[in-house]
């Protein structure tokens, strides 16, 4: 099994050579979407091993879900106390973090790669609301982030 390393320099080459044409054929310009972009295709590449439970992936995905949970949930239905948003916080951690799994499981299907990809883009598109050839442009990138980890698994 592919270290994490392993995993993000076989993606970064793929993703450096694909947004290097797109950047040469003047149809993104703005080099902080590129690097974002960068940033989004190396998360995704490392995502789908959110299924083991001593993964560093899954410990950050706790946490900031977690916290966008919680912070939607207090601003939307005004927590009352400060101790019962912490509460709430830790059982959103606790359930997600140490939620049971079984390694390469559905996170490494070619299904999962598919919806989580869309949705990832989505939620992007409702902050950003770029043009579609940016959802598009979003969309290829996280997937193939995700599925360089995929091919990557299959073949060693």
């Amino acid at each position: 099994m592919p270290s994490w390393k392993i995993h993000l320099i076989f993606d970064l080459i793929f993703v450096a050579v694909f947004l290097g044409l797109i950047f040469s054929l003047g149809l993104i310009n703005n080099l902080i979407t590129i690097f974002f972009l960068v940033l989004l295709n190396l998360t995704a590449a490392l995502f789908p091993d959110i299924d083991t439970p001593k993964s560093r992936i899954r410990a950050y995905v706790s946490l900031i879900l977690a916290s966008a949970v919680t912070g939607f949930l207090a601003v939307n239905f005004s927590v009352d106390s400060v101790i019962s948003g912490v509460i709430g916080f830790a059982l959103i951690y606790l359930a997600i973090r140490f939620f049971p799994t079984e390694h390469r499981g559905a996170t490494h299907t070619l299904w999962f790669s598919f919806i989580f990809s869309f949705a990832l883009t989505f939620v992007f598109w409702l902050i950003f609301r770029f043009p579609g050839f940016e959802f598009c442009l979003y969309y290829l990138i996280i997937l193939w982030g995700y599925l360089s980890h995929i091919i990557l698994d299959k073949i060693t």
